[in-house]
């Protein structure tokens, strides 16, 4: 099992008026290498230590901005330490809202001996023993971890957006099918026509009402108007043909027809009998 763990805290800096950080100077017992333009990303290796709070202290009056700052720690390794500005941050993922929520959720699925982060992590602490140049590949690894920082930000925006905008068409589908079933006296519209009521695809307002009812429109539909005809004719108040009008037929046997196929019996059958 890896000993791998992704800590994260966010934090607000205020810069101090004193001298510009050198990139890749050392401070505190921090190296700092500065990849971002005014450090809109960085990274930090400690030789002694082991928690944000220590980076946190050390970059008061260093840097400014708002920062999502990690801390990645396998076994007795130099600590990991990243920052991002989270301004830089939003500007590439296009997003501002709810961004910290999305990082939080990214960071702990990364945070598991099965994730791909926990893979990369590991290979590259392997290949960190036996290479001669270090800095570079760690350079390199971590220009990695923005990359797929940044890329699985995206793709849960996305994700999500997406899954808001199925919720909406969902409810468009539900409202236009309610709008149907209580209004049984005109014929059922095609597909098509629902779909451009809704103003989707008509592929894509069959999917999605398959998805809700499980069956097509017109099958649930046809289902709806029958049941809604029995129950009138079980009232007694309404012969076959007043019925066959109210749910949209011209003409009785039109309407016998369709209900003995849906039935497997005649409507009268359903009449009311005193």
């Amino acid at each position: 099992m890896s000993t791998i763990s992704i800590n994260f805290q966010f934090a607000l800096f205020e810069k101090e008026n004193t001298d510009e950080l050198d990139v890749a100077a050392p401070k505190n017992n921090f190296t700092l290498f500065d990849f971002g333009l005014n450090y809109s990303y960085f990274f930090v290796h400690s030789e002694h230590d082991k928690h944000l709070s220590a980076l946190v202290n050390t970059l008061k009056g260093t840097i400014e901005g708002r920062y999502c700052l990690i801390a990645l720690h396998y076994q007795e390794e130099l600590p990991f330490f990243i920052g991002i500005n989270m301004d830089w941050l939003s500007h590439q993922v296009d997003h501002d809202f709810e961004l910290e929520k999305y990082i939080q959720k990214i960071l702990v699925n990364w945070n598991n001996e099965f994730s791909l982060f926990t893979s990369r992590y590991l290979a590259y602490h392997q290949e960190y023993q036996h290479v001669s140049n270090r800095d570079l590949l760690t350079k390199s690894y971590f220009l990695q971890f923005l990359y797929h920082f940044v890329k699985d930000i995206q793709e849960e925006n996305l994700a999500i957006n997406s899954e808001t905008f199925k919720k909406i068409d969902l409810l468009k589908v539900r409202e236009i099918t309610d709008k149907i079933t209580h209004d049984f006296h005109k014929s059922i519209p095609s597909v098509s026509e629902m779909a451009e009521m809704s103003g989707m695809s008509a592929s894509k307002f069959k999917n999605l009402f398959y998805e809700l009812f499980g069956v097509s429109p017109h099958q649930y539909l046809l289902t709806k108007k029958m049941e809604y005809a029995r129950s009138l004719l079980q009232t007694g108040k309404y012969s076959i043909r007043q019925v066959a009008y109210k749910v949209g037929y011209l003409y009785p046997s039109g309407f016998t027809r369709v209900y003995k196929q849906k039935f497997n019996q005649s409507p009268n059958n359903a009449c009311f009998k005193k």
